[in-house]
Formats: C-alpha cells, sequence, structure tokens
C-alpha cells in the first residue's frame, strides 16, 4: 500500500524520486541529498517507486518517506503524477534514469512542479551496456522530457557536457555537481572471515555485478597477474552477473584466488588493506568508489571510460589510467603497483587537497542553493 502523506496546509518544498532503495551509488546520493535539504530547514519528501533495496532502512531523519507502489520502476508514471497532484510539491528533483525519465514527463504533464534532473551514468555506450529503453528509442524520449526541466545536473563535467550537446540544452540549464564523499573515514575493519585473504596481496574491485561495471575483464586481466605472481583477487557488491563471473573463473583457472564477497557496508575498510584498487567499468559518470579508494590511500588504477574516471583522478595524478576494454593493459598497470613500495600515509596527504571539492559540506550548499534557485524562479517568474 502507498504510504502517501495526508493533506497538509504546507506545501512540501522538495520531492525527491528515485526508483528502489537499491545500494547503489545513485541512490545513497539521493539518501544524502534529501538529508541536507531537511537540515537547510527545507520540507522534504523522499519519493520511492518499488520500496524494497539494502537502503529502505536508511535513516531520513525529519523526511517524509513516500512509497509509489509501483509494480515495477519502469512503470511509476502514474503514480508519480498523482502524488504531484496531491501533494504539490515546490520542486522535484530525480536521480536515476527510470526515476529521471518520469519527472521529466511530469515536468510536462504537470508544469505547476519545476523539475530538477540528476543523470548519473553515461548517455552513450556500447549497445550490450545500454539502458534497454534508449536501445529501443534512442535519446528521443528524454530529450523531449528533460528539455522542460528546469535543471538537468551532470555529476561529472564530461557528462554535463554530454548532456547539454545530446538534449540540445541551454548553458543556463545545466550545471555539474559532484556526489559527495561521505565515506571518508577508512577506519574500522574486515569481517573476520576475509581476514585470511589478505595473507596475500589483494587487488580490490568494487561495484555491482552487471556489464557496465565489466569485471569479466578485471578477471581476464587478474588471471595474467596470478600466472606471475601470488595475489589474491577480492569483488564486493551484489548484481545479475554473479554466476556468470564466478563461471569465468573456473574458466580461466583462477576460482581458488577470486571471491566474491557479496554487499559489504564499509568498503574502506577493505580498500586500506588492499594493495590495488582496480575500476575496470565500460562506462561510468561519477565512479563513487575512487573518491572512497583516494580517501583509504590504496593505489588506483582505472579504465579510461565515460566518464569521471580522467577528471577525479587528475588524469592521472592521483592514479594510473588505462584504456577502456583492455585486459593486458589493466594488468600491466596493476603489477606495475604491486611493484611499487606501498606508501598510504603519503598517497592521503597527496591527495587531501584535491578531495576537498568532493567533500559533503561542499555538495551539500550546492544542492540547496540549487533547490532555493529553482523555487524562486518558478515561484517569481525571474530567471
Amino acid at each position: 500500500m502507498s504510504e502517501l502523506r495526508s493533506a497538509q496546509p504546507v506545501r512540501t518544498d522538495v520531492a525527491l524520486l528515485v526508483p528502489s532503495y537499491a545500494g547503489g551509488g545513485a541512490e545513497r546520493v539521493a539518501i544524502f541529498v534529501a538529508r541536507a535539504l531537511a537540515q537547510a530547514g527545507m520540507q522534504v519528501d523522499f519519493v520511492v517507486a518499488c520500496a524494497k533495496g539494502p537502503l529502505r532502512e536508511a535513516p531520513l531523519p525529519g523526511i517524509q518517506r513516500v512509497h509509489l507502489g509501483a509494480l515495477t520502476e519502469f512503470v511509476v508514471l502514474p503514480a508519480w503524477l498523482r502524488y504531484l497532484r496531491r501533494a504539490r510539491p515546490r520542486c522535484a528533483l530525480s536521480m536515476v534514469h527510470t526515476a529521471n525519465l518520469a519527472s521529466g514527463m511530469g515536468a510536462w504533464l504537470w508544469p505547476e512542479v519545476p523539475v530538477i534532473v540528476s543523470l548519473h551514468y553515461a548517455l552513450h555506450c556500447e549497445p550490450e551496456n545500454q539502458w534497454w529503453f534508449r536501445a529501443w528509442f534512442g535519446l528521443r524520449p528524454e530529450r523531449l522530457a528533460y528539455r522542460r526541466a528546469a535543471r538537468v545536473i551532470g555529476v561529472s563535467k564530461a557528462l554535463t557536457e554530454e548532456a547539454a550537446a545530446s538534449f540540445e540544452l541551454p548553458p543556463s540549464k545545466v550545471a555539474t555537481i559532484y556526489n559527495p564523499s561521505e565515506r571518508s573515514d577508512p577506519s574500522g575493519d574486515i569481517a573476520p572471515e576475509h581476514e585470511a585473504l589478505f595473507e596475500k596481496p589483494v587487488v580490490l574491485g568494487v561495484g555491482r555485478l552487471s556489464p557496465q561495471k565489466n569485471f569479466e575483464l578485471m578477471l581476464r586481466a587478474f588471471a595474467e597477474i596470478a600466472a606471475r605472481r601470488e595475489a589474491n583477487l577480492l569483488i564486493l557488491g551484489t548484481g545479475p552477473d554473479r554466476e556468470a563471473l564466478e563461471a569465468e573463473a573456473v574458466r580461466l583457472g583462477i576460482s581458488d584466488r577470486v571471491f566474491l564477497l557479496g554487499f559489504v557496508e564499509n568498503p574502506l575498510a577493505y580498500m586500506k588493506r588492499a594493495r590495488v584498487f582496480a575500476l575496470s567499468s565500460r562506462n561510468e559518470g561519477f565512479p563513487m568508489v575512487l573518491i572512497e579508494a583516494m580517501h583509504s590511500g590504496v593505489p588506483i588504477v582505472s579504465t579510461n571510460c565515460r566518464h569521471g574516471p580522467d577528471e577525479m583522478l587528475d588524469h592521472g595524478r592521483f592514479g594510473r589510467i588505462v584504456p577502456t576494454g583492455d585486459a593486458a593493459a589493466l594488468a600491466g598497470a596493476i603489477e606495475a603497483e604491486l611493484d611499487t613500495p606501498y606508501e598510504p600515509d603519503a598517497k592521503r596527504a597527496a591527495r587531501a587537497e584535491w578531495l576537498k571539492q568532493f567533500e559533503p559540506k561542499v555538495i551539500a550548499a550546492q544542492y540547496v542553493e540549487l533547490v532555493r534557485s529553482v523555487i524562486e524562479e518558478s515561484e517569481t517568474g525571474v530567471k
């Protein structure tokens, strides 16, 4: 049953729409933004299409949860429109492409509510990694929907530029707001049952087990490394590719040295113990794990995928960048880090100034300013 709030005399300031409580980076950012807006004194509704996922119990103090009760996140538009007509929020903000499409369409069908769309993933990528909706319909529906949005936000400069070009948006309607480095404290420790895995040097990967993250490439790269030296590969995350990755590890003859550990609440504890952190993605928007890895002091190797890694690592200053999809290059860069003296304290110190732009208080202030300016523009007609 929907958990819709009863009629209230004061309009909600912000309705933040997400597809679910999935444990991905975008959902975590949505929770962070909701808390930041509430702490700034705004009334916030956290609106969820399908109320399932590991983040369902995440605390949202002072925030109204609204569960739309949609059968799937892909058919949320009718329930979202009913919510808009009923609650009449002063502003709507959405994250993740299915929610973005619904809120963008809402901007056409219920124009009294200004909409902010936040993009977290590359728009153009290989067909096998493309969102099925875009594979079928291209970007035309999103172009139509987002052109009525008050703002379209990209979580990296490269993604913002791609969005402006793809959706034919004027500069006044686009902006970049990085994701916050919430989990910046590498204190704590790994699960006791995983201690033995660190008796060998650990190469660590973190992310959803999906084609986008391309952990199959990481397995192939690690197979090259495992043929020459002792090491373990640990991958943190859940997703549909788990069985395929397990089978690939068996095929490559490295199943005794590859460990898929599932969802881990504090990946920084593993990063601070790892010898190398590797990101093998085909595409991204703003991979939060790179910020977390920089905070932990672990050496970093990343593919140069769209978008984010090159920008976040300052063009290789804070990590090695290799061509996307090149297993040999990924293996070579990881081995080069394994052969380099391990100095996590020095790396943390060198990265500290750079990481300030991703601090939660900086990002929170940017979101608060954005929402306030969109509400003011809508209610005064001044842009």
